[in-house]
């Protein structure tokens, strides 16, 4: 996995909405808690860590961790792309679709899923 590499603007496709957002940093304070369960050896590496990022171990736990979430749901749930890609991805969406006959015919054949 990649490190988050910090606050991002970028252009999210919902794929369960269908919604376009743009998605920014939010700043202010935050209500819900999430408390872990940790062993001595656990919490130095965290808190090691996040001191040679300059973070509270707070802030390394919640960045690191929502990046992994992220990167998990990531083909499920979204189609993401940085704002500069999302102009070309647009205009290949409106391209008009090429016919491809050789796939055509590929897909009208039976599977070895197909029930017989």
């Amino acid at each position: 996995m990649t490190p988050y590499p910090g606050p991002l603007s970028v252009r999210m496709l919902s794929v369960q909405s269908g919604v376009l957002m743009t998605l920014a940093p939010k700043i202010g304070r935050k209500e819900v808690r999430l408390e872990l369960r940790l062993d001595p050896a656990q919490r130095r590496l965290l808190d090691e860590a996040a001191a040679a990022r300059a973070m509270s171990t707070s802030a390394f736990v919640l960045t690191h961790a929502t990046a992994a979430a992220q990167d998990v749901l990531a083909d499920r749930t979204s189609f993401v792309l940085p704002t500069d890609r999302w102009d070309a991805f647009v205009e290949l969406l409106g391209r008009e679709p090429r016919r491809l006959p050789a796939l055509a015919a590929f897909l009208a054949k039976p599977s070895v899923l197909d029930e017989e």
